[in-house]
């Protein structure tokens, strides 16, 4: 048995609650904001779409990715401590992840992020992601003792503006996009058709299938019972990933899948899906540490996106943002390497009922000494504190 190390755990959770997390929003940011608030986008350079429209480098692009997955660590460490600062601040997640959501201009959309000068303004475009990552908080959130009934109300509010949006606007004249905030095409927020990677497929019915259990609507039952085959399907055979997260993705919307499909057939057929992601993140051990061993600036510090060289952002201007550009780190690849490391743990113990893997565990032990809390400064401990909660449960 591999024994982790509490006290560094304890050190990552309040790492992500103390610096990460910003009280005024609410919303756990993508590198340390604690005293560091000058360094994010203003509302000026948000409605000028600086620096593209997904806010890319700016600390504002993955609020939903990181609420969704610290909202289950939360949860987890709950449900077995029972103590009231988890449930505090799980409920603070929530809160901030759905306050994001309604500060959306048009019913469904969902926003990366909002700026913490002002609380509302959100760049234009989101992600698959994002929608995927709330999805998952919620379901989490709505199947706790923690959730109240007028938390339930909320929920069920945004998730059926959610499920309404798909509705619309994923139809073959839109190419099958959710559309940005201001109606426009997106960079990443298709959720059907042959753009789409297998990874993919189970994100839309998944998203129905909140909106039904959220509000008991059954019109939403059926629109996830239109899509189900299909969606099964293409979700195999296994390909290749260039990133662990894109399968932490699809295991959270084919296990939203699996909790409410009550039909037992169907639950059988999700579970064996989870264990072939399961499998292959296993079999991924050896190369995963081999690209984590190849970088060691992990505890660099991280500059404002102010700081950041620029590039035309051509994906972006192709959507007609003509000033676009990308202020991205040039190692930000890079620290893919290092999440995958946590993320194979959250991957393989998000399957109902499935043992954890030493090698998997072992790897984690060694991604995570990389971690220097003197220096870090990005929200890499956020997937350790969460591959550590499901890995113990």
């Amino acid at each position: 048995m591999i024994y982790f190390d509490t006290k560094k755990i304890e050190a990552a959770y309040s790492f992500v609650k103390d610096k990460l997390f910003y009280p005024k929003t609410s919303l756990i940011y993508d590198h340390i904001i604690l005293n560091r608030v000058h360094e994010w986008p203003t509302p000026e350079e948000i409605a000028a779409v600086y620096p593209d429209p997904c806010g890319y480098g700016t600390g504002m692009e993955d609020g939903m990715i990181n609420g969704g997955t610290m909202l289950d660590a939360c949860l987890i460490r709950y449900e077995l401590e029972h103590d009231e600062e988890s449930a505090e601040f799980a409920k603070k997640i929530v809160d901030g992840m759905l306050n994001c959501a309604f500060s959306a201009k048009t019913e469904g959309y969902l926003p990366r992020g909002v700026c913490p000068a002002d609380g509302k303004s959100h760049y234009p475009d989101s992600s698959r992601d994002q929608y995927t990552m709330f999805a998952f908080g919620m379901h989490r959130y709505l199947r706790s003792s923690l959730c109240t009934e007028e938390e339930r109300k909320k929920i069920a509010k945004a998730c059926v503006g959610v499920a309404r949006r798909a509705e619309k606007n994923i139809v073959k004249e839109t190419g099958y996009d959710m559309l940005t905030d201001d109606g426009g095409p997106t960079l990443n927020v298709v959720m059907w058709g042959e753009k789409l990677g297998n990874h993919e497929f189970l994100r839309l019915p998944m998203l129905y299938l909140l909106a039904y259990e959220a509000s008991g609507d059954e019109h939403w039952f059926e629109k996830y019972r239109e899509i189900r085959q299909e969606a099964y399907d293409k979700s195999l055979p296994m390909t290749s990933y260039w990133a662990m997260y894109t399968l932490q993705q699809m295991q959270v919307s084919v296990l939203v899948c699996h909790d409410v499909d009550e039909d037992e057939g169907w639950r059988s057929r999700y579970l064996e899906l989870m264990n072939q992601v399961a499998d292959y993140a296993e079999k991924a051990v050896v190369n995963v540490r081999n690209k984590m061993q190849r970088y060691n600036n992990y505890n660099d510090s991280q500059k404002s996106f102010r700081e950041l060289e620029t590039k035309p952002a051509v994906n972006f201007i192709n959507l007609g943002y003509k000033n676009a550009v990308t202020a991205c780190r040039s190692d930000m690849f890079d620290y893919f390497a290092l999440e995958d490391t946590a993320q194979l743990a959250i991957i393989t113990k998000l399957v109902p009922g499935r043992k954890s893997n030493i090698d998997v565990e072992k790897l984690f032990i060694e991604g995570f000494e990389k971690i220097d809390f003197s220096k870090h400064e990005r929200n890499l401990p956020l997937f350790f504190v969460a591959g550590y909660y499901r890995s113990i449960i």
